[in-house]
């Protein structure tokens, strides 16, 4: 929660600093977040470890990355959100196994002493060298969109448009439902009858799907743009989660994930442009910003949501429903939405 909130100032920073200079400090805080984890001795040095993992790692890395691709492209801004993310989904595929690999062989402290010298160097070097003298290019033809230069909102009007609250439910769905359903999932797995091993075996559906997800979400964003498109693109996650109605089988645990991970790759390149589309991208970062603090909001409160269900019903089905339920409702707004 402290992270969010911060992040509704340090995200506002990309849209005045130097780039360089703000990933690199990115990069050098999160290298001191893991050099912290390596030397955690107390909970209260344990807490402020988290916190800065959070904001440094899962908070600014991806925002900055989906702020820059945004602002940086215009009419294949889909295709390069999509690429961008391809980092996401291949570290959902291979990091778990190198890590649990380290551990068991060097033990954490040195596994989080590894990761802040990878960070550090690894990163930081890639960073720095091709970061130099800002040797990026905005895409070409994106200066002489006049619409598209003329559309620039700060972050108080976003505030007080109507637009923006008819559009957020739905672009925090995702993150609320994917969160609540993985946080349970042991409980659901027991539900289910299926083995942790089925569950380890599941995510490589997730994250190969979430891959397919992004790159297929991409191409229809540049085809169509992002606010035609968010009503509709919580469909297929629509359908997965019905399937779970019907079979306790392993196979449905693949599809599940499968759908899971697709949906994700699908929602995170469509809610990233919707933003750009409406608002510009000459504040974009204090935008994106607050939503990052509203995502984290979203997927703190779900997994204690779902748990109180599931202990009075002990029983999925009232979950599925639930989030049939909101994806209704929401989509329909979104829909509606269009109109204005």
């Amino acid at each position: 929660m402290l992270s969010a909130i911060t992040i509704i100032w340090a995200g506002k920073l990309i849209d005045t600093v130097n780039l360089k200079k703000y990933t690199l400090t990115i990069v050098f805080g999160m290298a001191i977040a893991c050099l912290m984890a390596s030397l955690a001795f107390n909970i209260f040095f344990l807490f402020l470890t988290i916190y800065f993992l959070r904001l440094f790692g899962q908070g600014l890395m991806g925002h900055t990355s989906r702020t820059t691709i945004a602002r940086y492209f215009n009419t294949n801004r889909g295709k390069a959100l999509a690429i961008s993310g391809f980092g996401f989904y291949i570290g959902e595929m291979i990091y778990p196994f190198i890590i649990v690999f380290s551990i068991l062989t060097i033990g954490w402290r040195l596994t989080w002493f590894s990761s802040s010298i990878f960070v550090f160097v690894i990163l930081g070097l890639s960073f720095y060298f091709l970061l130099r003298n800002n040797n990026f290019k905005i895409e070409k033809n994106l200066n002489n969109n006049t619409e598209f230069q003329q559309v620039s909102w700060r972050r108080r009007d976003v505030l007080k448009d109507t637009k923006f609250y008819i559009y957020l439910p739905l672009s925090l769905l995702m993150s609320f439902t994917v969160t609540g359903f993985l946080f349970h999932q042991v409980f659901i797995a027991d539900i289910k009858s299926w083995t942790m091993m089925n569950l380890a075996q599941s995510f490589i559906f997730f994250a190969v799907s979430g891959l397919i997800g992004s790159i297929f979400s991409g191409l229809l964003v540049d085809k169509f743009t992002g606010r035609k498109l968010i009503p509709f693109h919580l469909i297929p996650m629509a359908l997965i989660l019905v399937s779970l109605l019907f079979s306790n089988h392993v196979y449905i645990l693949y599809l599940y994930m499968a759908g899971l991970g697709f949906s994700n790759g699908f929602t995170e390149n469509i809610s990233n442009s919707l933003w750009a589309e409406m608002y510009g991208v000459n504040n974009l970062g204090s935008i994106k910003a607050l939503l990052t603090f509203f995502g984290v909001l979203a997927s703190a409160s779900s997994p204690f949501l779902y748990g109180i269900l599931l202990d009075q019903t002990n029983s999925i089905n009232i979950l599925v429903y639930l989030s049939l339920t909101l994806i209704l409702i929401f989509s329909m707004m979104a829909y509606i939405g269009k109109k204005f």
